[in-house]
């Protein structure tokens, strides 16, 4: 093409396709669509890595329940036991004494477990899930220790699972039983759970039946991982994701008692009741 050939520069420019208020809109939408793809992806994968963290947290809890029933005839840790017709665990008591079998309310489930931040070498960390907003116990700050407490401080602040209520009604185990909260559990047995959700705050868990579907299994599923499910450790040490609390010997809810209670001791020696509650 000669240069008398060529189109002039005003042709030239009106042949570029001009950068319009659309294309501005459709880039916008582009860059906003990758950013939120971004966001979702960033955040299940963090969700991820703190299921895998909060899975290893139940597993230490474990090893140290086994370690505390080595040094204790078998037994997981248990404090003041009344027992009764229908005896109702509690909770978060006696925190600021010093000697959990005194200082603490009888039947107490997490003043349990606080016993094996006083005999063995696990950490308050290890009791906060990093899904939840759970804070790891200071034991009152300074240069205090689990021995200057008889309980967690705050088990609404400083603590992130359940675990099973052992203080059972009279006649449930006989007597001179040694196979009930023990080292020698069931495997399917549900020894703690990421924190059951009770019933306040929109969560329901006696509404759900293992027929349920996966939208309304979200009533009974911990708040610590979004509702999605929990992580659950079991009487051979070993810990699994379960997308329902539907679990364990009789695929009974973990979270209630077999006849569907919350603040209550087991039907049966297979009934699996974690406390305490986010309520």
């Amino acid at each position: 093409m000669t240069h008398s050939q060529r189109p002039s520069a005003p042709r030239r420019l009106a042949q570029r396709r001009a950068f319009t208020f659309i294309d501005l809109m459709v880039l916008i939408c582009c860059l906003g669509l990758g950013i939120l793809v971004g966001c979702y992806t960033g955040g299940r994968s963090r969700e991820t890595a703190n299921r895998v963290k909060c899975a290893s947290n139940l597993r230490q809890i474990g090893q140290a329940m086994l370690l505390y029933a080595n040094d204790n005839g078998g037994h997981y840790p248990r404090l003041i036991y009344i027992a009764g017709p229908n005896p109702r665990p509690t909770w978060g008591t006696g925190a600021t004494g010093k000697n959990p079998f005194a200082d603490v309310q009888a039947n107490d489930v997490t003043g349990a477990m606080f016993l094996l931040l006083r005999t063995q070498d696990i950490t308050a960390e290890v009791f906060t899930c990093p899904s939840s907003a759970a804070e790891k116990d200071v034991f009152g700050g300074g240069m205090n220790t689990p021995l200057d407490r008889a309980n967690f401080t705050d088990v609404k602040k400083n603590l992130a699972y359940s675990i099973h209520n052992p203080y059972v009604k009279d006649g449930l185990i006989p007597a001179d039983d040694r196979t009930y909260w023990t080292s020698a559990m069931s495997a399917d047995f549900a020894i703690a759970a990421d924190l059951n959700p009770g019933t306040a705050g929109g969560d329901d868990v006696t509404k759900p039946t293992i027929m349920s579907s996966a939208k309304d299994m979200r009533f009974a599923n911990s708040s610590n991982h979004d509702k999605d499910g929990q992580n659950i450790l079991y009487g051979d040490g070993h810990v699994s994701w379960e997308n329902n609390p539907f679990i364990g010997v009789n695929r009974e809810n973990i979270y209630t008692t077999g006849d569907g209670r919350i603040v209550a001791s087991p039907v049966d020696v297979n009934d699996s009741i974690l406390l305490p509650t986010d309520d």
